[in-house]
């Protein structure tokens, strides 16, 4: 990250953070004369600097240079980025209340939880540290810390009791606090099929969201099934409370959805998958087959240059089929790709008229 080996370069240096610069994106075959003679004229009246040290980006050949801030500056006077050789040149700065603003988001999230800094980081195995010596951890370095404990995490990160699923209630008019059911059945449904927790507790977690005629329901079904499982009670909840759109047509839907006059290839691409997901939630189209219904239906309903359209080929013909994210990141680059040309050839008659 970059403002981590902004840190790291600072430390090194022995200067503080707070008031250094870093420019990054510097071609490697840029002159010091004229990165001198850039930065100069885009700090210009800004801020007064010197330049400590210069080091060489291998993963993406470019230089970066590291600037110490010589007086006191108005970090919103300081632009993020300046146009140099080879294009954009990254501006890398530390605002002076960054860290303590990312720990106040992070407090007020854990509070709703019912956690801590402190505990979180017990949680994540720094049985040391106390939350007055938390203000030295990075944002960076915190934010990594969480993502490779939830990687690596056996259970969830948080206990039990302070995972919290929204209300549902199933009334006719819901209270403002309560989730629609497509939504408060989404995060049953993971808890269902993810948590390794015993069945009685998620059983437990389950009736604790719940209110009204949904709670009325739970009890009904406990109480016909006392061994009855938390997939099975989500089943019923999907046949008393969900959509009364029938399986066949949540297939025929899905598969009879073509690009409309006007819409993008990645908008269609879009609204085909909530009509997909709703089908495999019906079991109408089986879910290890998502990937593939959804590229042939996007290559039989969307409206396809030549281009696109033999890369999807392409596609299709390797396995596994991608996935949703990995399918919308051709298409995006395709349609970038389409729109840069058309400005092109929108701007080239432009030139021959001013010439």
């Amino acid at each position: 990250m970059a403002v981590a080996l902004l840190e790291d370069w600072c430390r090194i240096m022995s200067v503080d953070d707070q008031k250094s610069l870093m420019v990054m994106g510097i071609p490697v075959d840029c002159g010091e004369a004229e990165i001198q003679a850039v930065l100069q004229e885009a700090l210009k009246g800004v801020v007064s600097y010197r330049q400590l040290g210069k080091i060489l980006r291998k993963q993406d050949n470019s230089s970066a240079v590291l600037l110490e801030l010589l007086e006191d500056t108005d970090v919103s006077a300081i632009p993020s980025e300046v146009q140099g050789k080879g294009g954009v040149w990254k501006v890398i700065f530390k605002t002076p209340n960054q860290n303590t603003e990312f720990l106040e988001r992070l407090n007020l999230f854990l509070e709703k939880e019912g956690q801590t800094i402190s505990g979180m980081l017990r949680a994540l195995g720094h049985e040391g540290v106390t939350p007055n010596s938390t203000p030295c951890l990075s944002p960076e370095l915190m934010a990594h810390l969480v993502v490779q404990a939830m990687a690596n995490a056996p259970r969830p990160l948080m206990p039990l009791r302070y995972r919290k699923l929204r209300v549902f209630s199933g009334s006719t008019a819901p209270a403002p606090e309560e989730e629609p059911f497509e939504v408060w059945l989404e995060q049953a449904i993971e808890i269902a099929t993810e948590w390794p927790i015993p069945e009685a507790e998620k059983k437990r977690w389950l009736m604790d969201s719940l209110r009204g005629p949904a709670l009325d329901l739970m009890r009904i079904l406990q109480s016909d099934n006392p061994s009855i499982s938390v997939p099975e009670c989500l089943e019923a909840f999907q046949q008393v409370f969900g959509s009364l759109e029938s399986r066949r047509t949540s297939q025929v839907r899905c598969l009879k959805t073509y690009q409309e006059e006007g819409e993008k290839v990645s908008a269609y691409v879009l609204r085909l998958e909530t009509l997909l997901r709703r089908a495999v939630e019906k079991r109408a189209i089986p879910r290890n087959i998502a990937d593939q219904v959804r590229l042939e239906q996007v290559m039989a309903g969307a409206n396809l240059a030549e281009v696109l359209w033999c890369r999807l080929r392409e596609l299709k013909d390797q396995r596994p089929p991608p996935t949703f994210l990995e399918l919308m990141k051709v298409i995006r680059e395709e349609e970038e790709e389409e729109a840069a040309f058309e400005r092109e050839n929108r701007e080239e008659p432009e030139d021959r008229e001013g010439n």
